[in-house]
This record gives C-alpha cells, sequence and structure tokens, in this order.
C-alpha cells in the first residue's frame, strides 16, 4: 500500500515531536495568589546547570538528561524546588508572591501587575503571611500591617474591620463591619446597604489577602475605608491529591479541615470541609464553626477561564458581655449578669455562590463578568433582647480591561459597573432571662445600590504615569414597618422609601517611576457611604431615624515603594489626609447598671484622620541552596492624628450639647508598631516570631477615658518537608501572647460615662496559649 507524502510527513513530524518531548521538560509558572501566568521566571536544573526563562505566557522548556530537580526563581517570589522523575514532565509551577512585593490581586487590575506602579497604598498578604500563627483568626496577620486594624468582639466572633481609623463609629452596632468593601474569590460580602460580616469566612482556607487602604471607588463604587480582597488558595499540581489539616491548641481549640484537589490541563477543581471548635479561655464564650466550600476554575481555551465559587457556614458564637474598666484590670472572669441570663449568642448560617467569566477578547481587551448569590439567617441575644433577621444579595459586576494605543500615547483602562440588590427582614424582640418576650420592631427593607466607573492610565515623559478616574454611584431603598398599624396606632411608622441623588466620586493620580523597582506617587481621591436602611428605623424602640445623611471623604495622599539593595530591601511609605463630612458614628444607649442595651446611627459631624504608615523587611540571607536558606526581618509602623472637627453631642444645639471639636478620635491608637522575623532551612525547617504594640487609645467623646496599651508576642516554628514522593508533610507548635500581656479584643466605643462602671472591654486571653498542628498531603 503506497502511502502519501503528507501521510509520512506527519508521522516523521510527531516521532520527531515526540523524541522532543522525551528529552526535554516544559511547563507553566503561575502566581499562587493571583492564578496569573508569570514570565520572565528563571527555570534551573540543578544537575546540569542549565537554565531557562518563562515566556509572556509563562511557559518553558528546558533540556532533560534524566531525573533531576528544577529550581524556580522570580524577583518577588518565593523559590520553589521540584522534583523530576523522569523526561518528557509537564509540570504546572504556582509561586508564592513575597508580603513585600505587595502584588495586586484584584478583579479589576491585569493580574500580576506590580503595586510598584500603583499610586496607591496596598497591603498584601500571601499564604505564608497568613499562617505565620494558626491561620484560624485573619486579625493575626492583619494587625501586623501598616493602617489596618482587626477585633473580634469573641476569639472567632463579631469580627470587624477599621481602615485608616474609619469604621470606628460602627464597631459598636451590632457587630457589623461598614465603610469598606470586601469580596470573597470575586464574590461580594458587603451587601447593596453596605454592610460587611466577617463570621462566616474560612480564613484557615484562604491563600492570599488585598487591602487598598482609603477611598477606591473610581474602581469599586461607594465605599471609604478601602477595599478588601480574600481569596481562597488554589491547588496547582496536576492530577488528584488529598489534603487533612488538623490542629489542637489551648482551652480547647480544635480545627480539622479535610481536602479533596484535582488538576487538569483544563481545569482546577477543590473541594472541602472544615470544623472548627473552642471553649474560650472566657466563661460563656464558646464557639463553634462548620464550613463546606467548592471552588473550581475551568480553562476550555488559552483565552476563556470560567470560576466557579460556593461555600456553606454555620457558626455558633456565645456572648459573656463586657467587662468594666476595674474587672479588666484585675483580668477577671466573669461577664455581664444580663448576658448569662439570656445564654446570649450568635447563630449565622449562610450560603453563597457566584461565576466568574474572564475573557481575552483580543490582545487589548479583556472581560470580567461575575453574577452571584448570598443569603443568611442570624440570630441576636443579647442583655436586653433578641434580633432576629435574614438576608438575600444578588447582583453582577462587569469590568473591562483595555489597552489602547494612541501613537506615542498607550493608554490602560479599567471600566465597567457593578449592582447589588438586598431584601432583609428584621424583627426585635424583648428577652428576659432568657424568656422570650414581645415583639418589638419587624421591619423589611429592600435596598438597590449599583455604580459605573472608569480609570485610566497614561505615560508621560520623564517616567511619569498619570491616573484619573470617576465612578458614579447611585442607592435606593425602602422600608416597610410590619409594627404600623391599626392594631398598633401608638406606634410610630418608620416605613418609606429614600432614593439618593447620584454621587460622583474622582480619582487623580501621578507616580513617578525611579529605575524600575522604585517609584513615588501623590494620590486625591473621594469616597462616599450613605446610611443603611437598617439604619432608618431603631430595632429596640422600633422609632424612625430618617435625618440621616450620607458621609462623604476626600483623601489626600503621598508616597513612596520600592526595593532596593538587589532586591533584599523592600519598603513602603504613605502620608495621608482623610477628610471625612456628616460622620456617621453609633450612639449607645445604656440601662442605669452600665449595660449596653442598644446603639442607633447618628450624624456626628467631621472628622480628620492624617498619619502616616511604614512597611519594610530585609533579607539577610535568601539563598534557597544553602542550609540557612531564609532570615527576614520586617517591621511596620503607624502613626495616627485623627481629631474631631464640628463635631457634636447631638444636634440640638442647646445648654446640654457637647462639643468635641479638636479631640482624637476614639477607637485609634496614635502609634502602632510590629516587627517580627521568618526564618527557613534548606531541609524544610521553618521559624518566626512577631512582636506588636499598640499605644493606649481614647474611649470616649471627650477624651477622659482611655483603654491602656498593651503587646504582644507570638512565635512558631515547625518542618515542611516530603516524606517519599507521595506524602508532603508540615507540622508545627506555635504560642500567642507569650509574655502573658492584658489586651482586649474589642472595645465598646462612645460611652457618655454617665452611669456608673459601664461596661465595654472584650477581653483576650490573660495568659499565653499555645497550639501545635500536622498537615498531611497526598499527592498526584
Amino acid at each position: 500500500m503506497k502511502r502519501s507524502p503528507a501521510l509520512a510527513l506527519f508521522a516523521v513530524l510527531t516521532l520527531a515531536a515526540s523524541a522532543a518531548a522525551q528529552t526535554s521538560i516544559s511547563g507553566t509558572v503561575f502566581d499562587a495568589a493571583a492564578d496569573a501566568r508569570l514570565d520572565d521566571v528563571v527555570v534551573t536544573d540543578s544537575t546540569t546547570d542549565a537554565t531557562a526563562r518563562t515566556d509572556r505566557d509563562g511557559r518553558f522548556t528546558l533540556p532533560c538528561t534524566g531525573a533531576t530537580t528544577l529550581v524556580f526563581q522570580k524577583f518577588g517570589y518565593e523559590a520553589q524546588r521540584r522534583a523530576v522523575s523522569a523526561c518528557g514532565a509537564t509540570l504546572r509551577i504556582a509561586l508564592e508572591p513575597r508580603a513585600e512585593i505587595l502584588t495586586a490581586v484584584n478583579v479589576v487590575a491585569p493580574a500580576g501587575r506590580a503595586a510598584v506602579r500603583q499610586p496607591r497604598s496596598v497591603t498584601t498578604l500571601a499564604a505564608q503571611d497568613l499562617h505565620r500563627g494558626t491561620g484560624l483568626f485573619l486579625r493575626d496577620a492583619l494587625n501586623l500591617t501598616p493602617g489596618v486594624r482587626m477585633q473580634a468582639r469573641t476569639m472567632a466572633g463579631g469580627q470587624t474591620l477599621t481602615i485608616r481609623g474609619y469604621g470606628t463609629g460602627s464597631d459598636a452596632k451590632n457587630f457589623i463591619g461598614s465603610g469598606f468593601k470586601a469580596y470573597y474569590n470575586g464574590i461580594p460580602i458587603t451587601d447593596a446597604e453596605g454592610q460587611t460580616i466577617l463570621d462566616d469566612v474560612d480564613f484557615a482556607s484562604l491563600g492570599a489577602v488585598e487591602v487598598i487602604r482609603g477611598p477606591a471607588s473610581s474602581t469599586y463604587g461607594g465605599g471609604i475605608g478601602g477595599v478588601v480582597q480574600l481569596n481562597t488558595a488554589l491547588p496547582h499540581e496536576r492530577g488528584t491529591g488529598i489534603t487533612q489539616e488538623t490542629l489542637a491548641g489551648s482551652y480547647g481549640l480544635l480545627r480539622s479541615t479535610t481536602r479533596i484537589e484535582n488538576v487538569t490541563d483544563g481545569s482546577t477543581t477543590m473541594l472541602s470541609y472544615g470544623h472548627q471548635g473552642y471553649d474560650s479561655y472566657r466563661i460563656h464564650s464558646g464557639s463553634r464553626k462548620d464550613f463546606g466550600t467548592f471552588l473550581g476554575e475551568f480553562r476550555p481555551s488559552d483565552a476563556s477561564t470560567v470560576s466557579a465559587f460556593v461555600s456553606y457556614a454555620k457558626s455558633h458564637e456565645l456572648r459573656a458581655g463586657e467587662l468594666d474598666s476595674l474587672q479588666f484590670a484585675q483580668e477577671l472572669n466573669t461577664g455581664e449578669d444580663r448576658y448569662l441570663a439570656n445564654n446570649a449568642r450568635q447563630d449565622l448560617e449562610s450560603f453563597r455562590a457566584g461565576v466568574t467569566h474572564r475573557y481575552r477578547l483580543s490582545d487589548r481587551v479583556e472581560s470580567v463578568a461575575t453574577a452571584y448569590f448570598t443569603g443568611y439567617t442570624r440570630e441576636d441575644v443579647y442583655a436586653a433582647g433578641l434580633n432576629a433577621s435574614s438576608n438575600q444579595s444578588f447582583g453582577a459586576r462587569a469590568v473591562f480591561n483595555t489597552d489602547v494605543d494612541l501613537g506615542s500615547l498607550p493608554l490602560h483602562g479599567v471600566s465597567g459597573g457593578e449592582i447589588e440588590k438586598t431584601n432583609g427582614s428584621a424583627q426585635g424582640y424583648a428577652m428576659t432571662d432568657a424568656v422570650l418576650g414581645a415583639l418589638r420592631s419587624n421591619v423589611g427593607t429592600s435596598t438597590m445600590q449599583s455604580s459605573l466607573f472608569t480609570q485610566w492610565s497614561a505615560p508621560l515623559p520623564s517616567d511619569l504615569t498619570l491616573t484619573a478616574g470617576v465612578s458614579a454611584n447611585f442607592i435606593e431603598y425602602s422600608v416597610t414597618d410590619r409594627m404600623a398599624g391599626s392594631a398598633n396606632p401608638s406606634h410610630l411608622d418608620g416605613s418609606g422609601r429614600k432614593s439618593f441623588d447620584p454621587v460622583f466620586t474622582p480619582r487623580l493620580a501621578l507616580l513617578k517611576m525611579l529605575g524600575s523597582d522604585a517609584s513615588v506617587y501623590v494620590d486625591v481621591s473621594q469616597g462616599y457611604s450613605p446610611p443603611t436602611a437598617s439604619d432608618a428605623v431603631i430595632p429596640y424602640t422600633g422609632e424612625p431615624n430618617a435625618a440621616l445623611k450620607p458621609e462623604r471623604a476626600t483623601q489626600y495622599e503621598v508616597g513612596g515603594k520600592g526595593r532596593f539593595l538587589d532586591g533584599r530591601l523592600a519598603v513602603q511609605l504613605a502620608l495621608f489626609d482623610l477628610h471625612v463630612t456628616d460622620k456617621l458614628t453609633s450612639e449607645a444607649v445604656f440601662d442605669t447598671d452600665g449595660t449596653v442595651l442598644y446603639s442607633y446611627t447618628v450624624n456626628a459631624g467631621d472628622q480628620n484622620d492624617r498619619g502616616l504608615e511604614f512597611a519594610g523587611s530585609y533579607a539577610l540571607v535568601d539563598e534557597p541552596a544553602r542550609t540557612l536558606s531564609l532570615v527576614r526581618p520586617f517591621v511596620s509602623y503607624t502613626y495616627s492624628d485623627f481629631t474631631y472637627d464640628d463635631f457634636k453631642s447631638d444636634a440640638n444645639d442647646n445648654a446640654a450639647t457637647v462639643d468635641y471639636s479638636g479631640k482624637r478620635v476614639v477607637g485609634v491608637a496614635r502609634h502602632v508598631f510590629s516587627a517580627g522575623v521568618d526564618a527557613a532551612l534548606r531541609f524544610g525547617g521553618y521559624a518566626n516570631a512577631t512582636y506588636h504594640v499598640t499605644d493606649r487609645m481614647p474611649i470616649s467623646y471627650d477624651n477622659a477615658h482611655w483603654a491602656p496599651g498593651f503587646s504582644l508576642l507570638d512565635a512558631k516554628i515547625g518542618y515542611a518537608g516530603d516524606v517519599g514522593r507521595r506524602l508532603r508533610v508540615n507540622a508545627f507548635v506555635g504560642g500567642h501572647n507569650l509574655t502573658g500581656s492584658r489586651y482586649y479584643t474589642q472595645v465598646f466605643l462612645n460611652h457618655k460615662f454617665d452611669t456608673p462602671n459601664p461596661h465595654m472591654y472584650l477581653p483576650g486571653p490573660y495568659t499565653a496559649t499555645f497550639y501545635a498542628g500536622l498537615n498531611l498531603s497526598l499527592r498526584p
């Protein structure tokens, strides 16, 4: 049988390609946090010293003579060693970014875009930073960074964030965060009302966290404090793997996580279940949490990626109330009688699901579209009653990353929109000695929030880049007061509908590159935060609270960032002035015994936040081939000069009105300092230690009362390595608060101190606590 020339040529080419594959090793290298392909990664064969570099698509090919170990290195990333048993292998390598590189992990910028070229303050935490401690409590990592403070009502519940002092006025309101926007794998955690609940986020599963400090409305819509991105760690090793993580510690702490992962050329999937229990160091403060997560990434083509995220969480947090200043000073393990009598607690059950499609239309245009649904039920029992609520949110976000070439003026643009609808229902009941009383409030809310935004960057002569953007923000809500009606004629009807005028928030920034690895910048941006629908009615009394106005803010910032001394020294410095008008803050109402009955929101005046933030690290040793392969100390410092302006106790302007203008902002320490060191050995041993100091801070508007300062010393040692070809082990032990410092996890603010012994402190453990863990991963 005669063969055609074409068929013969095809056979020859096929055999040649097969032979070439058997004498080479190829693969793709990714950013583990952003899941973006990395170019210019140096790949070295440790046996032959042959090297190759990845191309713009992250691909590489290296000659192969047999079993060997490859070393992957890129500026700003942790080096990685990968054993290869035979030629012909195709690898998928994920490099972990170092925190000091501050790589942007967000849904609007091109993946992997270095923050040295971003004219704003960005904090990025990679997996190793998130797991310097147990990895279960995000505040352990975030509170080591400048300008950010995370606190909690219990060890794992009532968690809120303040960024550059913004958010302190809401800390006492239902223990729900406000003033910033948070995203979980691209899905908004923040609902349309601007409220953020973090208690149902599985922090132990996170692989990267990014915080933009200050208004970012030109790419994320409204919000004054900033933006928080939480990203679950994705697997990257080809094949199917199983991981079991177990951690146990003081006071009954127990965490178990089981994870199944699969990676192919066309998809990456992860399914996990986590259970977390904690008896607590304090009376009536135990915690139980369950998390279920599915995360998938499907790559039907080089131009298209579809990601899916589904999570379920159930949380049970007991509450003992607060301590007064004397009880806190005496380090008493006690609680408020009325909290204990009511068996105070929070029960939260949530579900969220979303799909994101990233599509590269051309070399110059990429679209990212997300659609999602979230919902939760929440029951909050406190000293004076029970609040039951349910909430459902759904929405979408679409972004276009665009490169436009106007001859000698190439432009990069980020344009898009976001829309979210939240329907909520809340009932408030009286309660005494755990016996449910009369219905006091019954409110339904419906809120629609949307934004359109665009931001463009243009290179100018002298290594300058000009960035300009603007967003248009829209919000409307309706409130249905179900207590109003003929059966309750004396009730003040809190029903109503409110639509705010569109608000435009611009941004303008100028960045100057100093070589390729450093920059200085100036940035001016505005933010906007309206009152929420839930603020419109006071749940405890059912009274309308209709006179509220939205907050507006303008921030001026100058800063610099970069790497020096052959990349060993990384620094970031920012000075800012954030002015907030019509500041929304919580007003607490107390019973005669000092117990907090309830709180409600008021416009109290203006706030001026001026500060300095610094972060730096230096790699004394960073040589993967040496026995002592890494020694990297790091430090951060925050200076905050935050004061009130035209800030009054009420709007009555009578003899009883108190003017707090010029007083320091409550809940903000003037000085916060953190330092630490990371160390590693070539064979897999590692260790770290961190030291954190928080200055004293005012807790009353008149600055007559202050929370004391404190310090915390933490440390951890462990071993991470391979046992055989398929088993990876990570074993560790660590301790928290090793010096036994008296500290608080949260403080009730805005006290008038017109009642005896007001309760305000939520204490941390008074003595050192310890933990140990063992993680086993069975690899493909």
